[in-house]
């Protein structure tokens, strides 16, 4: 049994999560549900009644030798890598904030692509749906976080992907 509190949550694992995948039964505050799990290279994705939410697990040992976990909660289910952020009283020489060259989307959980939306050349703008991905039996959509143009497609509908994989790179 696990037990532990996470935000203002209180969970107890009835059962530990062994495994890639599995379901399980968890009180929370006191009330007991049954959630789905998938783990990756960094940490796990929790199904609940309430939809979904990612953690990166960090293990450390105490000073008694015991163990102790970190865990960081994920916001979205894509990972933007390669933008350029401007300090505070710069300006922008370019016009429009584009994706910086050569900047990728990576998939922050395995799964299967559902639908893709683009193709390389395309323009696209903040907040467009790029591609829908199933994961823990949920679709989601990876949006684009902001303007530019698509340099590649790098999965195909129906390919299963793992964690970390390039979806999109931009121009």
């Amino acid at each position: 049994m696990i037990e532990g509190k996470v935000g203002s949550k209180k969970l107890v694992w009835k059962s530990t999560p062994k495994g890639k995948t599995g379901e399980g039964v968890v009180d929370i505050n006191g009330r007991a549900e049954t959630v789905k799990w998938i783990r990756d290279d960094q940490g796990i994705w929790i199904e609940t009644q309430a939809g979904y939410v990612g953690y990166d697990v960090r293990k450390t040992v105490n000073d008694d030798g015991q163990p102790q976990y970190t865990l960081l909660k994920r916001r979205h289910a894509s990972l933007v890598s390669g933008l350029a952020f401007l300090k505070a009283g710069e300006e922008s020489t370019g016009g429009d904030a584009k994706v910086k060259k050569g900047a990728k989307i990576k998939s922050q959980m395995p799964g299967k692509i559902l639908r893709i939306h683009v193709k390389a050349g395309d323009a696209v703008k903040k907040g467009q749906g790029l591609l829908v991905m199933e994961a823990m039996k949920m679709e989601n959509e990876i949006k684009a976080a902001q303007d530019g143009i698509v340099r590649e497609v790098k999965v195909s509908e129906g390919q299963a992907i793992e964690t970390g994989a390039e979806l999109v790179i931009f121009q």
